[in-house]
């Protein structure tokens, strides 16, 4: 960690290390702007702030549940801009949650199938067992 302009900072490493993500991947993200706020030393050093970390957590989550990095870039540039996009990123979101909610449903079914598949099976082994056993 490191004070840069009365912040705590992390450095690229550091920031890696807390998140379990690649230095490939925050300069990656931080290239595509969806780290719009990244301070840079004269050396050109990125130093990731508290904020930053929030920022690479929502980036992950929205990932993670299969949201595109331009919709993801959207997302993050309507929130600097403000109040104004404050429906837009509403609606992002809950159709994100819809998504989400469409998927669970749908995982849901494949366990039941899978589980009467379990239970053909293992009747099938128990008929087997009591047969061996006569």
């Amino acid at each position: 960690m490191k004070q840069v302009d009365e912040k705590i900072t992390f450095t690229i490493g550091q920031v890696a290390g807390l998140k379990k993500i690649s230095t490939y991947t925050l300069r990656y993200y931080d290239k595509q702007g969806l780290l719009p706020k990244v301070i840079r030393d004269k050396n050109g050093t990125r130093h990731f702030t508290e904020e930053d970390l929030q920022w690479l957590d929502m980036i992950r989550c929205l990932k993670n549940t299969g949201m595109n990095l331009d919709q993801i870039k959207n997302f993050v540039d309507s929130t600097y801009e403000g109040q104004k996009t404050l429906d837009q990123r509403l609606e992002l979101l809950k159709g994100q949650v819809e998504k989400i909610e469409k998927k669970i449903l749908e995982q849901q079914r494949y366990i039941e199938q899978i589980n009467k598949k379990i239970n053909v099976l293992n009747s099938e082994k128990e008929t087997r067992e009591a047969k061996d056993n006569e």
